[in-house]
């Protein structure tokens, strides 16, 4: 990795945009009835943050030495920046592979340098500890849902706020992180005032 000779501006600014970023949700089927986050996502979801702190980033794509990708600079208003590259070998070596790779590293790159989670870390899949699952690992149970739902008793614009404020688009793909704190807020909602 390198670095301007100053970063303090930079780190200040990222931060802040972190302390925004809602996870983003793999929506998009892959091989092997797979699921991933598409580019898209990440960037919709971390683009006003990151304008709001003076943070952007470049990606250059590159082929050295039989590998493909991309390289990342993080920058900053204030002139500081951040730069690492990663590349991967292609699958074959024609046109549509090549872009194929350089896509890959786009996005993981991408949400890997701003810290962006997502709602289904693959990294035990990666290591061959755990299979694909149908429903995002880090999604509620259905015994959870449904004391969501009971608590909500068909409050449709309570249900389209809660999935608005955790960046998902039905009630069964929140977080199980985000659960206890959603569930506290309705308790106490429903609690009558003294």
């Amino acid at each position: 990795m390198k670095t301007s000779n100053e970063i303090n501006e930079l780190a200040a600014a990222l931060s802040k945009a972190q302390a925004q970023f809602t996870p983003v949700q793999k929506k998009a089927k892959g091989v092997h009835n797979s699921t991933y986050a598409e580019f898209i996502e990440f960037i919709e979801m971390a683009k006003p943050h990151l304008g709001e702190h003076g943070l952007s980033i470049v990606q250059f794509p590159f082929n050295d030495s039989g590998h493909v990708g991309i390289i990342n600079r993080l920058m900053h208003s204030s002139g500081q920046w951040m730069e690492s590259d990663f590349g991967v070998p292609p699958s074959k070596h024609d046109t549509h592979a090549y872009g194929s790779a350089i896509t890959y590293t786009k996005r993981y790159c991408y949400g890997s340098i701003l810290g962006i989670p997502t709602t289904d870390d693959d990294g035990n899949q990666a290591m061959g500890l755990a299979a694909p699952s149908q429903k995002p690992s880090g999604a509620i149970s259905g015994k959870q849902l449904k004391t969501l739902v009971d608590i909500l008793d068909g409050d449709s614009d309570l249900e389209k706020r809660i999935c608005e404020a955790t960046a998902v688009s039905t009630l069964s793909d929140i977080p199980k992180f985000k659960y206890q704190n959603i569930l506290t807020r309705l308790q106490n909602m429903q609690e009558p005032k003294k």
